[in-house]
């Protein structure tokens, strides 16, 4: 299934993904829809003011980050736990 194109997947994506039910799937997959049809505020980086990011909790531990060219495309989806994703956001400048 394609959403959003050309995208890379960072964290450990693919494990935590498979690791969450399946209703907590569905709903990632649509959250990253609704971020791609403006129906989600992002935020702005401070390090690159060319870069949006839109920020999702799921549970206690994990956390995803989707970034986004401001007038372009999106680059990245980021899956993890609360402390990688707290060095991502930082690295990113969120």
């Amino acid at each position: 299934m394609e959403i959003l194109g050309s995208v890379s997947f960072e964290g450990h994506f693919n494990k935590c993904f498979d690791g969450l039910k399946e209703t907590q799937q569905e709903e990632l997959i649509n959250w990253v829809r609704n971020c791609r049809d403006h129906k989600i505020s992002p935020i702005q980086s401070k390090k690159d003011r060319k870069i949006i990011g839109f920020v999702k909790k799921f549970g206690s531990n994990l956390r995803t980050i989707l970034t986004k060219e401001k007038e372009g495309y999106f680059l990245e989806l980021f899956l993890d736990k609360h402390k990688y994703y707290e060095s991502e956001m930082s690295k990113l400048g969120f």
